[in-house]
Parts: C-alpha cells; structure tokens; sequence
C-alpha cells in the first residue's frame, strides 16, 4: 500500500474510530473526549502515524527543481604575484 492510501485509509479508521467511540460513550458526559480518542487510536492502529511520518520526510529530502540556482562551492583558491622592481621599459 502506497503512503497516500494508507493513509485515506488510517483516515477512515478515524472517522470510524470516532463514530463507534461517540456510540459506545453515549451516557458518559465526557463523550466526545472519548470518541475523540478511539479514532485518534484507531489511526494510529492502522498506519496513520507512519504514513504522515513518511509523507514529511518525503517532502524534506526532496530534491531542489532545476529552476533554482544552486550555490557553488570555491575549493581552491590561485593567487599570482607580480614582482615589480620599479624601473620599468
């Protein structure tokens, strides 16, 4: 499973997760919290975690487009002296 579908799919345990938490903890005043809770554990349970953790480092080792000028780096340096006596011609 590629990391766009697992993710839809870790996407879908949370909603799932969220709905089955909200019907189970229906009479307990802190419900939502709960539900709340189930689906961010259900995400987790089913990939969601890893597949935003792969999408972030995909987008931080991309590699640079063409379109932007690269630096470059001087390694060495040449320096010519000219000895000048002061009588000249």
């Amino acid at each position: 499973m590629d990391g766009k579908q697992q993710l839809r799919f870790a996407a879908a345990a949370f909603i799932a997760g969220c709905l089955w938490g909200y019907l189970r903890n229906r009479e307990r005043g802190n419900r939502t919290l709960l539900s709340l809770l189930q689906g961010v554990e259900w995400f987790i349970a089913y990939g969601g975690a890893t597949a935003l953790l792969e999408g972030l480092r995909a987008f931080v080792d991309r590699t640079p487009p063409e379109d932007e000028p690269t630096s470059e780096r001087v390694t060495q340096l040449r320096q010519i002296v000219a000895e000048r006596t002061g009588t000249e011609g």
